[in-house]
């Protein structure tokens, strides 16, 4: 037909093969060329038709059949499947790094289904797995997070060198550690977190990132109850951070409030405090004295003089709880920590009744947090173990039953009854015993707490030498044993 006409040649991306995949811009398919790239073509047939009849003059009858149509054909351009799990794998990328993880997954998986079917797989594919491993883990799915890194981390070892980790295994490792750590794998976490270290020794200027890794170490450790390996860890981690980038540096907060947490943890309550001090200059320095991470390292101060019986503690804690107030409202659990510790303070500096009634509000607290799912039976149990003995240095051995026992309860359900904290727990409700006037129930009591202490903490650990201390005296009270006037207490 004369009339017929050409349009020009089209693709859009709003247009798609119907398979969820879209497609690329015709300026862009053509920079790719038919190598990197393949087209569909949508074809659109339109036709009419009308026929008509008439008799000639000579007798002859005529059929007449008129059609018309259009032809459409819509170019749908594609990338080849390599160029495709690149492409996409930046997308996906983009998206990541702008927060729009829904899209960025959705992305991420396009990239990883056509990767699936080459073979070989192409390098890319370890990449993409260890994005949709990130983006699970933001949005907490551990699980698929540890699934992906795992993946990434075995295509990754194909192509890399077997007798060291590559920069990129290195990345996937840290990775997976910190989804297995989040989850409660702290074992399987440190074994990554080990391979990383001992890669990095054998370079050269790697003090920032070796310190990185001793930090993660640290958290394994301690998360495994180790502490003493953590503390040595995070002070590798300041040493290295201190030659890389000096001793005033915001870094150097974080393994310095570390190594005071578990300086408390074994004990060591001077070495702690001198770990707050410097981590508390810091924080005041460069983020100031109103600020919440300052707040809590002054809590932890304050924690630290409590038991030091030092009076800075009731101020430090006071002005902690002031900002935690203000900054995270009236039931947060960092809160309720501190007012516990406050109540500790103001036993010790001999303000017995201002301290019970501290502690009484700390147990409201900690109920209201556990209502919204953001408390934890374990921190009840160690409010009412303080709150029993503050009754006892008020001379009220009912209420400190009552706290005793219902904090035992707790912790025997949720640590077992050997537990230091349990057996802890049992000691000072034996003590209350003997107040009441049950000497031989209180020393089964105590023999029940000395074993598990001795078995958990040794012979040499204050707490165990305590509740010997006390089995003996209670032994040498009783009547028709020689000894001294009772004079337990803990």
């Amino acid at each position: 037909d004369p009339r017929s006409s050409t349009r020009p040649l089209e693709a859009t991306a709003s247009w798609s093969s119907g398979e969820g995949e879209e497609a690329l811009q015709l300026l862009k398919a053509l920079e790719l060329g038919p190598q990197l790239c393949q087209a569909q073509f949508r074809c659109d047939l339109s036709l009419s038709g009308h026929l008509s009849s008439d008799v000639e003059p000579e007798g002859v009858q005529v059929l007449r059949a008129f059609v018309a149509g259009s032809l459409c054909l819509r170019p749908w351009f594609h990338a080849s499947n390599k160029t495709a799990v690149v492409e996409f794998y930046h997308a996906a990328k983009a998206w990541f790094l702008q927060g729009q993880d829904d899209k960025a997954r959705e992305t991420c998986e396009k990239a990883l289904k056509l990767g699936d079917e080459l073979r070989p797989l192409p390098v890319e594919m370890g990449d993409a797995l260890h994005l949709l491993g990130a983006i699970h883990l933001r949005q907490k799915s551990l699980p698929l997070a540890i699934k992906c890194f795992e993946r990434a981390l075995v295509i990754k070892k194909v192509f890399g060198n077997e007798e060291e980790p590559s920069d990129s295994q290195i990345s996937t490792l840290l990775a997976l550690g910190g989804a297995q750590l989040q989850s409660g794998k702290a074992s399987d976490a440190l074994g990554c977190f080990q391979i990383v270290s001992n890669a990095l020794e054998e370079r050269e200027d790697q003090t920032v990132m070796q310190a990185n890794v001793y930090h993660k170490l640290g958290a394994a450790h301690r998360a495994l109850g180790q502490h003493g390996q953590a503390l040595q860890c995070y002070q590798l981690c300041l040493e290295l951070r201190e030659t890389a980038l000096g001793h005033e540096d915001l870094q150097l907060i974080s393994p310095l409030n570390n190594l005071g947490a578990e300086a408390q943890q074994l004990l060591k309550y001077h070495e702690a405090r001198h770990f707050y001090l410097r981590a508390l200059a810091l924080e005041k320095k460069h983020l100031g004295a109103r600020h919440l991470t300052t707040a809590t390292t002054l809590g932890n101060l304050g924690a630290v003089y409590v038991q030091l019986k030092e009076p800075q503690a009731v101020p430090c804690l006071q002005g902690a709880l002031e900002v935690q107030k203000k900054e995270l409202g009236l039931c947060h659990p960092s809160m309720a920590s501190t007012m516990h510790n406050l109540g500790n303070a103001l036993a010790s500096t001999g303000q017995g009744t201002a301290a019970a009634e501290c502690l009484r509000e700390t147990l409201l607290v900690w109920r209201q947090a556990q209502d919204k799912g953001i408390g934890s039976p374990k921190d009840v149990a160690a409010t009412l173990h303080s709150l029993g003995n503050v009754y006892r240095g008020l001379v009220d051995a009912t209420s400190a039953q009552r706290c005793f026992s219902a904090a035992l309860q707790i912790r025997e359900a949720l640590l077992g009854a050997a537990h230091p904290h349990t057996a802890r727990t049992r000691h000072c409700l034996a003590l209350v015993g003997c107040s009441l006037g049950t000497p031989g129930e209180a020393l089964e009591e105590l023999n029940l707490a000395m074993d598990g202490l001795l078995q958990n903490l040794g012979s040499k650990h204050p707490w165990t030498l305590q509740a010997r201390l006390d089995a003996n005296t209670l032994m040498s009270s009783r009547p028709g044993s020689a000894g001294s006037q009772n004079s337990m207490g803990i």
